[in-house]
Parts: structure tokens; C-alpha cells; sequence
């Protein structure tokens, strides 16, 4: 079996540009989720969220890049990013080896709403507005391929919040089938209006603080950015000098299939995906160290997560994070910033606290790290995300 290996990570977050601002974020226990500036809030009752700061792209993008969809922005940024810490330039690899699965769920929502905008006030703008609704999701992995010379498989998955989970399990399937020596997987979003609105109308954001698994969880606030790490063979990768550090070991799904919004109130289908993860990593549980969690801070999907970690990790679960109440909820990158946290963790032997959680849920029978970072012998590590529609998706890290 073809082994696949991380050799480098890139983010764009509400923390700033660079993996090393994401990390530090992370570490001080604090959060990024502010009031919205980027647009016009009007009267939605509950308008905070995880913004990237003016500028967090510019060290990786030309001027032309920079007047890009900002989601195409975020992307590109963390893959240049991620390609500088892989020590990797696709210009020495065959082209037609290298792929990129890029997950999204908004695409370039925000800019068809600012021509559509544009045309209310302008009729003469009507029909480009128009134009811009066929504009398809998948066009940030396209325009991240053109702008890097990739010439292999360009997939951009979209299964909820766990697509950029997803994304970086089929980054490792490529590699073991055999399409792909490199592949850039990851997540990137941009905010906008309609979206904001919509999660308003579920009644599932907060208007105060994200809180993953704390008693007084309320709900959770949107995020944005990019993460994208770089996969790559272990034949090539050695090829090359790189160094092998982070396996990525194991990937499993899975479906509820019980509602469009609601998560199994049980956790099943979070547990199957969870199992499958680590069979293909061939890890028992016992062997994992730590665990990133979806961690959203709404009561039912922390309530399953509860249900579901304590379900494959009886009688007890290792060391948990969740990222949300730091950055805001991702969506469709949301699994690969945590695999960047993941991939952290594994190198630097710590673990943040998870920003929000102080009170922690007298139900809650996870050892939920709080407060302060912990040092922590980390060798192997579960990353699980769950997402509208019952999808579930986990992936299984180890250093080795």
C-alpha cells in the first residue's frame, strides 16, 4: 500500500495570515469571532463571526491575485503557503501527478450577492448579475489548478461542514490508487450575507460567545479562511529529501441519514465514521492521544458528539479540542483547519484549550482541555467532523 504523508500546511484564519498566526491563536485560548464589518448586517439578530483580517493574504498574492473572489484569495494564499513549508516547487514535479481537492460550500457566494446588489441599483447590470448565479462552486479548486500549473485530478468535494474533512481523504485515496504522486487538499470560505441570514433562520447562531460542550452553549458563529495541507506519496516524498514526520493514516464516512439539519441525536453515524477512520489506520482506539472535535456549541451537536466519543472511546476518552469557539464555524473548511491543528499538535507535543468552554456540561464525560494548552505525548490523533444532510467524516493522524 502506498503510504500518504503531510509534508506541509498553509492557513488564512480570523487570527491572520499564516499558520503560525492560526497556531498562536490557538494557543492563547482566546477567539477571533467579532461583530461583522465585511458587509451591511442590517437587522439579523445575531451578526458575529470569525473574519480574515484586511491584508492576511497579501504576503503570498500578487496585486492582480488580490482582486480575485476573496474565497480564491484564501485558497491560493494557504496553498503557497503550505508549498513553502513542504519545501516543494510543483515547477521540478510532473504536472500531471499533482492534484488539488478543494472543498467549499460557498464558493463565491459573496460576489454574485455584490453584483446582485449591483443590479438592484442599476438595471443595466441586471444581466451580468444574472450570469454571475451560474457561476460554479468548484471554481476555486479550477482557478487554484490554473494559478499553480496543476494538470492532475481537480476535485472540489462539498458535503456540508464536513467537506474539508472529506477533502483530505480523498487527497490520501489518490495517492493510494495511484492517480496522484502531490495533492493540495483542503477547505476555503468566504462569508456572506445570505448565508449569515440563513443560519440566523435555523436559530442556530449565538449572539454572545461560541461555547463548545460548556453548559451554557447557545449556539455557533460562521468563520472563514482557508487551510490546505500537502499530501504527498511516500515514494516521492523521500525521492526528494522531504521530511516524513506526519502520516496521514486512516479516513472513514458516513450518514446518519435520520434529518436534513439535525444530527443523530445518538451519534451513531459520527461513531461509524469514527471506527471506519481508524480500521483503515489500523489504530485501536486506545492508541489515540487527542482528539479534535467538530465542536460547534449547539446544544444537539455537542450533545451527539458527547454521545458519540464516549462511544468509541469507552470507558474513556483522550484529550479533546474544539477549534469553533476560536475561529467560528468554517463550514466546508472546517476539517482541514483541523487537520492543520492536528498536524501542530503531532510536531509540537501540546494541545489548545478550547476557546469558550469554562462551565463545561455536567453531561459532558470528555476530558475537554480547557484554559491553558497541554503538553501532551500526542502519537496518534482522531480529527471528526459532522455536517448538515448526516454526513460524517474523520481522519486518523500519527506521527511517526
Amino acid at each position: 500500500m502506498i503510504r500518504a504523508f503531510l509534508t506541509g500546511s498553509g492557513a488564512v484564519s480570523p487570527f491572520g495570515g499564516g499558520v503560525a498566526a492560526f497556531w498562536r491563536g490557538l494557543l492563547s485560548g482566546t477567539s477571533a469571532i467579532a461583530p461583522i464589518r465585511g458587509f451591511d448586517t442590517g437587522s439579523m439578530p445575531h451578526a458575529l463571526a470569525g473574519e480574515v483580517p484586511a491584508g492576511a493574504v497579501d504576503p503570498w498574492l500578487s496585486a492582480a491575485e488580490r482582486r480575485r473572489p476573496r474565497v480564491d484569495q484564501h485558497a491560493l494564499a494557504a496553498a503557497r503557503e503550505a508549498l513553502g513549508a513542504a519545501r516543494l516547487d510543483l515547477a521540478h514535479c510532473d504536472a500531471t501527478r499533482v492534484a488539488v481537492v478543494m472543498a467549499t460550500t460557498l464558493g463565491a457566494m459573496d460576489l454574485g450577492e455584490q453584483y446582485l446588489r449591483a443590479a438592484l441599483a442599476s438595471p443595466q447590470r441586471s444581466a451580468r448579475a444574472h450570469r454571475l448565479l451560474g457561476w460554479p462552486y468548484a471554481e476555486t479548486a479550477g482557478a487554484l489548478a490554473r494559478a499553480l500549473g496543476v494538470r492532475g485530478p481537480v476535485v472540489s468535494p462539498s458535503i456540508a461542514c464536513a467537506s474539508g474533512t472529506q477533502a483530505i481523504g480523498q487527497a490520501r485515496e489518490l495517492i493510494q490508487l495511484g492517480h496522484a504522486d502531490v495533492v493540495l487538499a483542503g477547505g476555503a470560505e468566504a462569508l456572506c450575507e445570505f448565508v449569515v441570514a440563513g443560519f440566523n433562520c435555523l436559530r442556530a447562531t449565538t449572539a454572545t460567545a461560541v461555547r463548545p460542550f460548556d453548559a451554557r452553549r447557545d449556539g455557533l458563529a460562521l468563520g472563514e479562511g482557508a487551510a490546505v495541507v500537502v499530501v504527498e506519496a511516500e515514494t516521492h516524498a523521500r525521492r526528494r529529501g522531504a521530511d516524513l514526520v506526519i502520516e496521514l493514516a486512516g479516513a472513514g464516512l458516513s450518514s446518519d441519514a435520520v434529518h436534513m439539519t439535525a444530527p443523530a441525536r445518538d451519534g451513531a453515524g459520527a461513531v461509524r465514521a469514527m471506527r471506519a477512520a481508524l480500521c483503515d489506520a489500523g489504530s485501536a482506539p486506545a492508541a489515540v492521544d487527542f482528539v479534535s472535535a467538530h465542536g460547534t456549541g449547539t446544544v444537539y451537536n455537542d450533545a451527539m458528539e458527547m454521545a458519540a466519543l464516549a462511544a468509541v472511546f469507552e470507558p474513556a476518552a483522550p484529550p479533546v479540542n474544539g477549534i469553533k469557539g476560536a475561529i467560528g464555524h468554517t463550514l466546508g473548511a472546517a476539517g482541514s483547519f483541523e487537520a492543520v491543528l492536528c498536524a501542530r499538535a503531532l510536531q509540537d507535543g501540546i494541545v489548545p484549550p478550547t476557546a469558550g468552554c469554562e462551565e463545561l456540561d455536567a453531561a459532558c464525560r470528555l476530558d475537554v482541555v480547557r484554559g491553558t494548552p497541554r503538553v501532551l505525548p500526542v502519537r496518534t490523533v482522531l480529527s471528526t467532523s459532522s455536517a448538515f444532510a448526516g454526513n460524517n467524516a474523520a481522519l486518523v493522524l500519527r506521527r511517526v
